[in-house]
């Protein structure tokens, strides 16, 4: 079924938003999201790197950095390229 409807041009691959609900398990449509704008705070902190230095990070959810799993930089930025492939440090649990 999908490949028909990818034939179709109606499902295709594309860089875009996707609307996950985690208490349906799925992606909801466009159609069905109400969307709000709101100011929101940007915090500031850094990941401290095995092997030395620190990676900083910007967030508008500091709650959930203690479930962070993974931190990605873009490995073609020479800013971040010492970084690749080196674990961080989770602030305040000591996790990587």
């Amino acid at each position: 079924a999908f490949v028909r409807l990818h034939e179709k041009g109606l499902v295709y691959r594309g860089s875009r938003m996707v609307n996950w609900s985690p208490n349906l398990g799925t992606a909801v449509s466009d159609l069905e999201v109400e969307f709000v704008e709101r100011e929101g705070l940007l915090y500031y902190f850094k990941y401290e790197v095995e092997g030395g230095g620190y990676l900083p990070v910007a967030t508008s959810r500091p709650e959930t950095i203690l479930g962070d799993t993974a931190v990605c930089v873009n490995p073609d930025d020479d800013r971040y390229k010492d970084y690749v492939g080196k674990q961080c440090i989770v602030p305040m649990s000591g996790g990587r």
